[in-house]
């Protein structure tokens, strides 16, 4: 079986090349043991005593043990003066000898052999990462860093490949092993559906009906998804025990399903049953996972456009009636203050007897009261209509209802782990045609009831409106969760199986280097009291008016950031380019992969295919980062079409690949010197962020991207 190709040769020739160290490095790694040193010095000649020294120093590193051609004259330099030896420039030692001091190294830092346990151990981890589909060259590290915390020398490329190649082909191969005996069952069958072609085309197959998911929160939009998801889950219902049973995990799901959305049906058909069935069992779950995904955020963003619509609505409302109001708060007070004045003329009236000024004043509180109940009566009405928001949330209603009723009664949701009071009332929403009085109100607060059962009456529209708010925003604070989703699971979903971390504890936290969270409550002291104390000083420095950019208010408090002050930059980098010149930004972007070899990071789905166009690659880099489509860069381009440029971001360029490139080019900067030089601050990163946005065209629907106001 040939092996597979996970590291590029720059990429292996930087893992297992011998790393410069710096003069931190050499003093805490070639600080031998006293002991050690005494024994080594007693009997080896000056150059075996540098060689072993280097050797001890590069092991306790890197855990690797590096050919003698390797090591950097600096270090020997280093030793040499360290350890007052005589100055060597070449390095000659025998096989043997260099064995014999491996040995020693090995067995003074307690180094622990390679063996069928350790090997075991590195495939579980293998596994176990490949049956998630991490990133090959990330299961590589994983075991690389895996290594080194074992104790044990870094594996070989050609090892580690090896044990990663057995992961990924053990993975499919015992699901198709399980699935086999059932290839006959009678549920199997409707998968056979999807690969049947429309009655209106020859060539298009049902499949393609399901490739792409929609994005408007148009009514026809929300049905026509709805349709798709109900089918999808009819099938899933049916084949859920299957799936379950072979060991069809999200992640494959997701993995395998892909491979049906980027490649062609025609391809499916070439497969033999075995695995063409497998394909279809993914594809199933993963729609169902990615519809009721899918379904659930244009449903909150149905919601939150509601929200919006009836608060501005309110505010407009309220905003016009202004003038009305200020009118009716000025004869208010008017009219208050006129009864005042009028009261102390009477009072101070010398003429009248305190009798007569008691009977005059009854009498004009009389006349009054008449004219502010008048205008009490008009300031009641006008608050009442202003400050009812229920009535604008209530026409919304309708609205809501033709689009986002049947979610609440197609979705699956996950009682167990979800607030009971919204659990009840979806399943009363789901259930019932006819929502009476008698509808579950333990969700609503005490104003919404207040506003449902007003004056006697049960406001249906205005508890539908409420049910959708309250479930959009139980979903998003984690109150409510879906039986079935990548997004809205239970939190605890996420995390490791409980009987798995109670039976593997030791080890996950030392494969995931947490060891020092073992004891919690003695890592947590000190990090509670550093917060505490921190919590004191701010709060502190804010009564005593030192934080100056802090400002209370009633209910609230304002932070105000603090202007930097501009700095003329003297020294501009333009000085270092060619002033008469130009380059062209693919020489450019070929001259940065020479130095970093990032280019090799757009691997093909499969991670087989280490081969790529790297023209291609490049065009489809530069058509998407100045925002130009792949049809437009296919015709300004020469020898290069758009088939092509689909192609290559079909199947390379993934959101993991580019990540990885990323940080390449970023780990490449760190090294420049030029780049600390031309911070204003050298201890300080500032990025160059700008903010930009790119117009999204009115026909083009869109769940992703949000309406920029600005």
């Amino acid at each position: 079986m040939p092996i597979i190709t996970i590291l590029s040769k720059t990429e292996e020739k930087s893992l297992y090349s011998l790393k410069e160290l710096s003069f931190k490095e050499k003093v805490c790694f070639f600080q031998i043991p006293t002991t050690l040193l005494d024994k080594v010095l007693s009997y080896e000649l000056n150059e075996g005593k540098i060689v072993f020294i280097l050797m001890y120093g590069y092991f306790k590193a890197f855990h690797q043990f590096y050919d003698v051609s390797m090591y950097a004259q600096s270090d020997m330099d280093y030793v040499s003066a360290k350890y007052k030896l005589p100055t060597i420039k070449q390095i000659n030692i025998t096989k043997r000898r260099f064995q014999q001091y491996k040995n020693i190294i090995k067995e003074n830092l307690q180094i622990i052999n390679y063996t069928k346990e350790i090997k075991s151990t590195l495939q579980n981890e293998a596994n176990n990462l490949a049956n998630n589909f991490i990133h090959r060259k990330k299961i590589f590290y994983t075991l690389v860093n895996l290594s080194k915390k074992l104790n044990i020398e870094v594996p070989s490329y050609t090892e580690l490949t090896r044990i990663i190649q057995v992961a990924l082909n053990a993975q499919k191969k015992d699901i198709l092993e399980r699935l086999e005996p059932l290839q006959e069952n009678e549920k199997l069958k409707l998968l056979d559906e999807f690969l049947e072609k429309e009655e209106a085309s020859k060539h298009k197959y049902k499949i393609a009906y399901y490739r792409k998911l929609e994005h408007s929160t148009a009514k026809n939009q929300m049905l026509l998804s709805l349709g798709k998801l109900n089918t999808i889950q009819s099938k899933f219902n049916i084949l859920k025990k299957i799936i379950g049973t072979i060991g069809i995990t999200p992640k494959i799901a997701q993995y395998y399903a892909k491979w049906v959305e980027k490649g062609q049906t025609s391809q499916i058909n070439q497969t033999n049953t075995l695995n063409q069935k497998f394909t279809l069992l993914s594809f199933v779950y993963y729609q169902y996972l990615i519809r009721n995904d899918n379904i659930i955020d244009r449903f909150i963003a149905t919601v939150q456009s509601a929200k919006n619509s009836s608060f501005r609505a309110q505010k407009d409302f309220s905003f016009e009636l202004e003038p009305k109001k200020n009118k009716v708060l000025q004869s208010l007070e008017n009219a208050n203050l006129s009864t005042l004045n009028e009261i102390e003329i009477i009072v101070k009236n010398e003429k009248l007897s305190a009798v007569k000024k008691v009977a005059v004043i009854a009498l004009l509180v009389k006349n009054k009261t008449k004219s502010l109940e008048d205008i009490l009566t008009e300031k009641k009405v006008f608050d009442t209509v202003v400050e009812n928001k229920y009535d604008f949330i209530e026409k919304k209603s309708i609205s809501l209802q033709g689009r986002l009723s049947g979610v609440l009664k197609t979705i699956e949701f996950d009682a167990p782990s979800s607030n009971e009071s919204i659990i009840t009332a979806i399943k009363y929403y789901s259930e019932t045609s006819n929502i009476t009085i008698k509808a579950p109100k333990e969700f609503l607060s005490d104003e919404e009831k207040t506003a449902v059962y007003d004056s006697g009456k049960f406001r249906v529209s205005l508890y539908k409106a409420l049910l959708f708010f309250h479930v959009s925003d139980a979903i998003k604070n984690g109150t409510l969760n879906l039986k079935y989703s990548f997004k809205y699971r239970n939190f605890e979903d996420y995390l490791i199986d409980k009987d798995e971390w109670k039976k593997n504890k030791e080890r996950l936290l030392k494969v995931h280097d947490l060891e020092d969270l073992k004891n919690y409550n003695s890592f947590i002291k000190p990090v509670k009291i550093k917060l505490e104390n921190s919590f004191k000083q701010t709060n502190g420095n804010i009564k005593k008016g030192f934080n100056t950019y802090f400002t209370s208010t009633d209910d609230s408090y304002i932070l105000k950031t603090p202007k930097l002050d501009k700095q003329e930059n003297k020294e501009s980098i333009s000085k270092y380019f060619p002033s008469n010149e130009y380059i062209s930004i693919i020489d450019l972007l070929r001259s940065i992969n020479e130095e970093t070899d990032f280019l090799s990071s757009f691997q093909h789905y499969n991670q087989s295919k280490s081969k790529s166009n790297r023209n291609l690659i490049l065009a489809a880099l530069l058509g998407y980062g100045c925002n130009l489509s792949l049809p437009r860069m296919g015709k300004i381009s020469k020898g290069i079409n758009e088939n092509q440029l689909d192609n290559i971001k079909t199947w390379y360029m993934s959101e993991e690949n580019t990540n990885e490139a990323n940080d390449k080019i970023i780990a490449f900067m760190d090294k420049l010197e030029i780049v600390k030089m031309m911070r204003a601050n050298q201890n300080i990163n500032h990025t160059s962020s700008d903010g930009q946005k790119y117009n999204l065209s009115s026909s083009i629907d869109s769940t992703n991207a949000g309406y920029s106001f600005k």
